[in-house]
This record gives C-alpha cells, sequence and structure tokens, in this order.
C-alpha cells in the first residue's frame, strides 16, 4: 500500500530529493560512460553451458556440509531470505563457501536443474559449487563460492550510517557488473530467469567486482517466459505482473533490476515496513513520485 505522508519520513529524503534533480544528466552521462561500452560486451553471441563440466559430480556429502558448518552452528550464519537461511562454511581442503539450506520443497528435475546452473561461468556470476541431501529432514543444501565484501544493501546501509563510504564509482561497478550477470543467465543456452533479484543478492568480493549471487532456485527455460508453480520474490523488487500471473519474463526481471538502480542511486531500500502496521510497506517509488 502507499504510504502516507507521516510515515515518507522513513527514507532520506535529502538524497532522495537530491537524486531526482540529478537523475537526467545522471543516467545521460551514465549510459555514455558505462552503459554504452557495457552493450558491447552483453550483446555478444549466445553461450552454451561449458560442456567440459558435464561430467562433474557436484553433490556434497551431508557429513560434509555438516562438519563445514560446526552442525550449523548460529555462529555461521550469514543471514537468510526468501528460500532459506545461509550460513559460512570451510571445506575440508580450506575452501571457503556459502551454504545455503533450502526452505522449499524439492521439485521434480530439481537436480538436473542445479547441474545445468552449476555450469554457468562468468565473472559476474557467484559460482554455484554444488548441492547436498539431508536425510534426516528430506531438505538440501546449496553450496556457492563465499564472497568477503558482503553485499550492495549491506554496503548501502553502512554508507547511511557514514560507517563506511560506498563511492558513485563502485555503485555504478556493482550496477554494471550485476546487469552482465544477469544478462549471462538470460542468454544462456538453455537460458535461466533468477526470480529474486534484489540488493541483498547481489555480492562484493575483495576488490569490490560485483557478482549475482543466489540463482540457485532460478528456473532453467526453453523460451521467452516460464510459468511457476508459485511465484517468489522480496517486496519492493519482486515485478507485480510476475506475482500476480506466475509468468516470468526478462521484462519481469529488468523491473526488479531496476528497483536494483534506484536503490543504488538514492542509497534507499525501495520498500520499508510500516512502524505502526508491520505487514504494510511505504514505497520508495510513491515517495519519489509524491
Amino acid at each position: 500500500q502507499a504510504s502516507s505522508p507521516s510515515h515518507r519520513v522513513l527514507f532520506p529524503w535529502p538524497l532522495t530529493m537530491a537524486a531526482g534533480f540529478a537523475l537526467p544528466g545522471f543516467l545521460e552521462r551514465w549510459k555514455a560512460d558505462w552503459i554504452d561500452p557495457a552493450l558491447d560486451y552483453i550483446e555478444g553471441p549466445r553461450p552454451k553451458s561449458d560442456s567440459h563440466l558435464n561430467d562433474v559430480s557436484i553433490e556434497y556429502p551431508e557429513e560434509d556440509i555438516k562438519v563445514a558448518t560446526q552442525n550449523f552452528d548460529p555462529s555461521c550464519t550469514l543471514g537468510s531470505g526468501t528460500f532459506g537461511s545461509v550460513y559460512r562454511g570451510t571445506m575440508g581442503d580450506g575452501t571457503e563457501v556459502a551454504i545455503k539450506v533450502l526452505q522449499v520443497p524439492e521439485e521434480a528435475g530439481f537436480e538436473d536443474e542445479v547441474k545445468v546452473l552449476s555450469r554457468f561461468r562468468h565473472p559476474n556470476l557467484v559460482i554455484l559449487m554444488g548441492f547436498s541431501r539431508h536425510m534426516e529432514t528430506g531438505g538440501r543444501s546449496l553450496i556457492y563460492e563465499y564472497l568477503a565484501g558482503g553485499d550492495v544493501s549491506k554496503r548501502l546501509q553502512r554508507s547511511r550510517q557514514l560507517a563506511e563510504a560506498f563511492e558513485w564509482k563502485p555503485r555504478l561497478s556493482a550496477a554494471i557488473d550485476s546487469a552482465c550477470g544477469l544478462s549471462h543467465l538470460h542468454n544462456m543456452t538453455p537460458r535461466a530467469f533468477h526470480r529474486d533479484i534484489k540488493g541483498p543478492n547481489i555480492l562484493l568480493d575483495r576488490n569490490g567486482t560485483a557478482k549475482m549471487a543466489d540463482f540457485g532456485l532460478s528456473c532453467v527455460a526453453s523460451g521467452a517466459q516460464h510459468k511457476v508453480q508459485q511465484a517468489s520474490g522480496t517486496v519492493g523488487y519482486a515485478c507485480p505482473e510476475y506475482i500476480r500471473t506466475g509468468i516470468i519474463t526478462e521484462g519481469s526481471e529488468v523491473h526488479s533490476y531496476g528497483m536494483v538502480l534506484l536503490e543504488l542511486l538514492t542509497g534507499a531500500p525501495p520498500a520499508v515496513q510500516r512502524p505502526d502496521k508491520p505487514s504494510e510497506f511505504c514505497y520508495l517509488v510513491d515517495h519519489l513520485q509524491a
């Protein structure tokens, strides 16, 4: 629901007002300096899955995952999201990983789909290393490479709190990097839709390179759109049309990516819960249009 005037102070209004005035010139300069050069890369030939990875076993023993996370000790928790909780772990060979314990039921073809997604290799995609089944609970985990730089939303939050600067150049780099990663998903054969594009799913490595993360529950699709059994996404980022119909397209993904761009530009989250009614939200778009 749209926010009432009394609650719009939740957003950093001086910054969003300044961003509104600066937006036209900013976007024009951004297009010339960043977007146009990036398109030369993004619009290249459609790549195929790396065939040399076809025979790689990507199922990890459950015991290895328990050891890596100290039996899922709360101290290893990195966070939680739409589909489950994420733990930091160290494998037996010393490799640091992020392990997502899924809270959704396994669908038919899950293993085959994960095998396809694990063959997606791009500098701006977090590597999906494999998966593990939990025999006692019937659940499963996805194992990703671990990135030490945190996520874009937390960096913006620290910047708002004046705890750590997040300058324009690294923000723009994060926008371009994540666009390249998303484009790779959309232009693979077969293609994949992410389903949950948001600031917390764009991670930064030690050098500031941004990578699109948490695409392990993406939809592998053969066409330009895909119908899912249950629409998923995050309030403020998810495309309303996708939530209403369950049909995901590149357009619905671009909507979510656009909300990430708005977040990077203003430094504010696209939606916040109302303090008086936690079941309702105040939306950044409504605030900017007021």
